[in-house]
């Protein structure tokens, strides 16, 4: 019988209970630039829904880094009505700024969501780098990554903590709003995440973030809204003539660029509002959440007040802004250009690129099918592999006389949230990379042109800002830039005499300007004047700075002679321009420009008397780019200053907060659990009920885990009603059972480079007692303990590879008895990825191997991996060896009825081979098999990625337990349910 911890997989049932990874991902709300869709569901479909989320989920819990943060980090509060702000201390000011805001915006921005009320906690997290936020309910929280992003030109110049404030609170207002109806009854039923299952069925994820990102461009002077570069996508399509379906819209595809449900969900949040008014989208929302319509209460709810339903929305939504861009596509003046490479046959980019020498180039170049590396472009687009980069939280890197930098992510192994960017060069010359500092928060450095020197910005985790030049061989700060406004600096560049450094920054208004800082005394020249209009990275040239900024309706590049200071246009292009570099010799202009293919190199005669002057004063936007959302004015320059009292928050604080009821179904068990999470996510409770229906016993157990230290420390206690066997003389025997169990568990991660790493141990020690009813065990208790280790190590891998190119799992469990009951088991498995023949297949080698002791005093949990086809053998001893070759078969991007949408076809064919040990017979049998499977990758309802497939096995050998020798499996996520 296994324990309760084992039955609920707790502690980390999140990561292994189909119910809570399904409904957890519905709950999280995260403002992220990819998250996966949601549903919109009439009723009936809806319940067949949720219990398929329930059952079939193959959706990983996203864990908000549990336990992440160090117990040195002393935790502060502002503790209101309205909202408790949770921060590290030191953060006092961003503390109030956010608690004045959130204030405001609850008292005054309620019209077009609601009226209900309730109270949320926001946690800032400063030891991150990764730029970010999200509200999720289960427990209902939000937490603010404080580190603004390095790049404007996506979402924006604000201050940071601010615009997460305008953005995410309004996912709190959302989910205090959409608690009624049905979603209310799920939320009495279920608790938090029960509410968060349905609101996300009822109400598509393009409207929950789609409307937020309204709110940011309403009630600010700028938000994505007023971005050129957040409409990219959807005008590279409109400019390459593609008319993607809804579906495909909603869904996303592995062959084709779609742009994402952030720019879905403004732009027919946008529309909806200005065609039928301020409240229109509260009134839609209100009838989905209560489920007002028998199929699709969403798009009946939209159809009842516009006489289109939810196609029909979205198809008129894209004609009336597509009137918009082709307008401005038309335009006589735009600037003729050639593309440098000939069309790929998948979606590539080229992000950003440097002059390497008369028609050579040095490029970012990334695709489906592989991942980023530096490339070597010449004028006739070939191309030749420099060297490949690994991961960061910014994709930048500059480029000088054969010396390429730029910024990897690294992370503390034991506390997840604290991480680090340190700057990495390769030269050219020696084919050498190398690291220049270590546990540094450093983006977009930049290499004086005698290799000697770095210049780089930095942010710390008291949120200050600024430049340090740095000595390139060693990482040492030279020179640290003084910074008395706490200007965010981005991109920072050496000048031509490499006395100046040139750099966007942002104030603490989020405007941005262009600057030059002497070196030397600090002084600082300003080369634009603050405004609204985001700019990227520059390039310096002959004296003159080429960067790409927002002055137009599409992000153009932009030059400004140093000596002048006068602005001028360069480019007016389709669609936006990401970043330029300049061919002095040949007197050419190559640039980035984004496509319904990715983004593209063009190539364009460097024409300075051209050039058309930019008055930085005017407003050249057009209504579209300028909306009137009539939400009032901006709240950033409104919002009032309050002083609240700051008092302390222990890490143990709530430690319990249960919030959500789940109902496992794993037969032969079935479960109600109440689970719960502390704000701080450093605590984990499961207090449980368990009916077995083979045995007809009950079990009651409860489980606690704490990740606030090192290592985390697991406890708990299962007691078991009506335990039963039936013995040799068909008497069935019945007992009560106690497990008391502890442990500790070490999560370790240590990636790097293009490698994610983790290792886990884990040590839990049992104490298993028996009480029989009427008769007597020869063991009526026995002392245990099970040990684990799991190693992972992958390579990044594209979008279209289905599995890493180059990656190991290891998986090691020895469970053994302490005391007079002699009980052992040792398992053991290893995973090898390697490439296949082209780049999107996959060869995968498995072994593993299992023993256990002979005498059967007490068996342990069995998760070996048996040959396919076969029973389960009898046996001491264990192992088999797999190969696996996956491939792709079809990308069909097709589906039918908002119901069921076909992503991928993919296949594998395999061979197993085994050999049991049969210590009763002395004998080895060999169990061998082939065959092959094929998988249906597709989105469930236009929400929940869903994995499923058939698998044919041929059996080289007699399987024991029976005489056939060909077998068809079902083979859905949790367990085969079918087989033939």
């Amino acid at each position: 019988m296994r324990s309760f911890l084992q039955r609920l997989h707790f502690p980390f049932y999140w990561y292994m209970n189909p119910f809570i990874r399904a409904i957890a991902r519905l709950g999280e709300l995260c403002s992220r630039t990819v998250t996966r869709p949601q549903i919109t569901a009439g009723w009936w479909m809806s319940v067949r829904m949720v219990f398929l989320l329930f059952l079939l989920s193959p959706v990983a819990l996203h864990a908000q880094h549990f336990g992440g943060n160090p117990p040195s980090l002393k935790w502060r509060q502002i503790n209101t009505d309205t909202v408790r702000i949770i921060f590290p201390a030191g953060l006092e000011m961003q503390g109030q700024r956010v608690a004045n805001i959130v204030h405001y915006l609850n008292h005054n921005t309620r019209n077009s969501i609601g009226n209900r009320q309730q109270k949320v906690d926001i946690v800032l997290q400063n030891q991150t780098l990764e730029s970010n936020g999200y509200v999720m309910l289960g427990p209902f929280r939000s937490e603010f990554y404080l580190s603004p992003p390095p790049s404007s030109l996506e979402l924006g110049s604000l201050k940071w903590e601010e615009q997460l404030a305008l953005h995410e609170y309004r996912h709190v207002l959302q989910n205090m709003n959409f608690r009624q109806g049905i979603s209310k009854v799920f939320s009495i039923l279920g608790g938090q995440l029960g509410q968060a299952a349905v609101t996300n069925i009822a109400v598509p994820n393009w409207f929950w973030e789609g409307d937020a990102v309204t709110m940011e461009t309403a009630l600010s002077h700028q938000g994505r809204g007023r971005l050129p570069a957040f409409f990219d996508g959807f005008r590279g399509l409109m400019l390459d003539q593609r008319n993607y379906s809804y579906m495909k819209i909603r869904n996303g595809s592995y062959r084709d660029y779609v742009p994402d449900h952030y720019e879905l969900g403004y732009l027919m949040s946008v529309y909806g509002r200005n065609h039928y008014g301020q409240t229109f989208w509260r009134d839609v929302t209100t009838d989905a959440v209560r489920f007002r319509g028998v199929f699709y209460p969403l798009s009946q709810s939209i159809k009842r007040r516009t006489g289109q339903n939810i196609t029909g929305f979205y198809n008129a939504t894209m004609q009336e802004y597509e009137s918009y861009w082709k307008e401005n596509a038309t335009r006589p003046e735009i600037t003729p250009a050639t593309p440098l490479q000939a069309p790929a046959k998948v979606v590539t980019n080229y992000r950003y690129v440097y002059n390497a020498g008369p028609g050579q180039w040095i490029a970012l170049k990334s695709s489906y099918q592989r991942i980023p590396a530096f490339y070597l472009v010449d004028s006739t687009g070939k191309e030749e592999l420099i060297t490949r980069p690994g991961g960061g939280f910014d994709d930048f890197f500059s480029y000088r006389n054969g010396r390429i930098l730029w910024t990897e992510a690294r992370y503390d192994p034991r506390w997840i949230w604290k991480d680090y960017s340190v700057i990495k060069l390769y030269d050219r010359a020696s084919g050498h990379t190398s690291t220049i500092t270590h546990h540094t928060k450093y983006f977009s450095p930049d290499i004086s042109s005698d290799g000697q020197y770095i210049v780089a910005a930095f942010t710390s985790p008291q949120q200050q800002y600024g430049l340090h030049v740095l000595n390139a061989h060693t990482g040492a700060i030279t020179k640290a830039l003084p910074n008395p406004e706490n200007w965010y600096y981005t991109y920072p560049r050496f000048s031509a005499n490499e006395q100046e450094v040139i750099s966007p920054v942002r104030n603490a208004h989020g405007q941005m300007a262009l600057i030059q800082q002497n070196i030397s005394t600090g002084a600082v020249t300003f080369l634009t004047p603050f405004s609204f209009n985001v700019m990227g990275a520059p390039v310096l040239a002959n004296d003159t700075a080429y960067f790409s900024g927002s002055w137009k309706d599409v992000n153009n590049i932009y030059a400004l002679p140093l000596a002048s200071k006068q602005l001028f246009q360069v480019t007016d292009r389709p669609n936006s321009a990401l970043h330029a570099a300049i061919d002095p010799q040949q007197q050419q202009l190559v640039f980035s420009e984004f496509t319904a293919g990715g983004y593209k190199l063009y190539r364009a005669p460097l024409q300075a008397g051209r050039w058309l002057p930019v008055d930085t004063a005017a407003n050249a936007h057009s209504a579209w780019l300028r909306p009137d959302l009539k939400e009032g004015e901006d709240v950033l320059t409104i919002a009032p200053h309050h002083d609240y009292p700051v008092k302390k928050y222990p890490l143990f604080s709530h430690p319990f907060n249960l919030h959500i009821w789940v109902p496992t179904f794993d037969d032969p068990d079935y479960s109600l659990t109440l689970y719960g999470n502390n704000i701080l996510n450093t605590t984990s409770t499961a207090i449980g009920y368990t009916y077995n229906r083979n045995e007809g016993s009950s079990a009651l157990g409860a489980d606690f885990l704490f990740g606030g230290w090192f290592p985390y420390l697991t406890a708990g206690v299962d007691y078991t009603f009506d335990r039963s066997a039936l013995t040799q003389n068909r008497r069935r025997l019945y007992w009560n059972e106690l497990d008391w169990h502890g442990g500790i568990q070490v999560p370790l991660l240590f990636s790097s480079g293009k490698y994610g790493r983790s290792l886990s141990l884990a040590s839990t020690y049992h104490y298993l007692k028996t009480f029989p009813q009427g008769f007597k065990f020869v063991d009526d208790g026995i002392q245990y303990l099970n040990n684990t280790l799991v190693f992972n190590n992958q390579r990044i891998k594209a979008l279209q590879n289905i599995y890493s190119h180059f990656g190991q799992y290891l998986y090691l469990q020895y469970t053994h008895s302490i005391g007079n009951v002699p009980a052992e088991q040792f398992y053991g498995r290893f995973d090898l990825y390697l490439p296949g023949l082209f780049p999107n297949h996959s060869l995968v080698l498995q072994g593993a191997y299992q023993q256990r002791d002979t005498m059967f005093r007490y068996s342990f949990s069995d998760n070996f991996v048996y040959a396919r086809g076969y029973n389960e053998p009898f046996y001491s001893r264990i192992y088999k060896l797999g190969a696996n070759y996956h491939f792709p078969i079809a990308y069909p991007d097709w589906g039918f009825a908002q119901l069921l949408y076909l992503l991928r076809l993919r296949g594998n064919v395999f061979y197993d081979y085994s050999r049991a040990y049969d210590f009763r017979n002395q004998a080895y049998t060999t169990y061998a098999s082939t065959g092959g499977e094929l998988f249906f990758d597709t989105k469930v309802g236009n929400t929940i990625p869903f994995s499923f497939g058939v698998r044919f096995s041929h059996l080289l050998d007699q399987d024991p337990a029976g005489a056939a020798r060909n077998r068809v499996d079902f083979i859905l996520p949790l367990q085969q349910l079918f087989s033939y």
